[in-house]
């Protein structure tokens, strides 16, 4: 810390001057030992000198408040805050099934239609299990507000592939009451699945044309397995189906199925 002090020279002039010194008694100390007499010793100006003469444990508190406020001014005034809209749109509820293949495979191409007999039902199945092609591709937007009004439930001869996709509608069913209650359309909420689910087939297609390129460039099968496994992972943190090793058949489960290019054509159809 710093400190100023006034003194007198032999010819009883008055005179000021700085120190530096852990403490006030530590200064008085050391002018003393140079021959110096003060008659005033006082902190010295300043933001950091006075935060200084707190001590080490009040620094680090002071520190780390100041620390907090920056954080707390840049969330505030830089990041976007999102809209409660896009809040509302939660994929906990969508996940990649289990079960037998050849049981998930008619139904993504089907749109579940052996499980729901309601249209709004296999529109919402349809965009039930994240990076697939949807099989229904449209619906009324009555429609599909009328299929919140019915809870589908699972029945005894339900396969565990069933019981799964109409656990995942419910779920979206509560997503899209969320979506409505924070100011969003029936028309919105059918896009926003439309966007979603292009995005995730986008993941899915990148991911493996590159691996097919890396495959193709004559890298070591070490590179090409490393790659694999990273872009593996990414796509099962956003629950979307792994991509096959380049040159192995694709395993026999939904994740075979071909992906869609969806046009804008196809948006636009999705919900009348």
């Amino acid at each position: 810390m710093k400190f100023v002090y006034g003194y007198k020279t032999k010819l009883n002039e008055t005179r000021e001057g700085c120190i530096s010194a852990p403490s006030r008694d530590a200064a008085y100390a050391l002018l003393k030992k140079n021959g110096i007499r003060p008659f005033s010793v006082n902190l010295a100006p300043g933001f950091f000198n006075r935060v200084s003469s707190l001590g080490k444990r009040w620094l680090v508190v002071v520190i780390l408040v100041g620390v907090a406020s920056a954080l707390l001014l840049y969330l505030v005034l830089e990041k976007e805050v999102p809209s409660p809209i896009v809040d509302s749109l939660e994929s906990t509820t969508r996940r990649q099934p289990i079960g037998d293949a050849a049981v998930i495979e008619k139904g993504i191409r089907s749109g579940w239609d052996f499980a729901f007999s309601d249209v709004g039902d296999r529109f919402l199945a349809s965009f039930a299990i994240p990076g697939v092609p949807p099989g229904v591709k449209s619906v009324d937007a009555e429609k599909l507000v009328s299929a919140l009004s019915r809870r589908v439930a699972a029945t005894d001869d339900d396969g565990i592939e069933v019981r799964q996709i109409k656990s995942m509608v419910e779920g979206m069913k509560a997503e899209m009451r969320r979506f409505v209650a924070a100011g969003g359309s029936p028309q919105q909420y059918g896009k926003r699945l439309v966007e979603r689910q292009e995005q995730e087939i986008g993941y899915y297609t990148r991911a493996k044309m590159e691996l097919d390129r890396l495959a193709n460039s004559g890298a070591s099968a070490d590179e090409v397995e490393r790659l694999w496994e990273k872009r593996n992972e990414e796509l099962r943190q956003m629950g979307i189906r792994l991509v096959s090793m380049p040159g192995e058949t694709a395993a026999k489960n939904f994740s075979s199925c071909p992906e869609l290019n969806a046009s804008s054509e196809t948006k636009r159809k999705f919900i009348r």
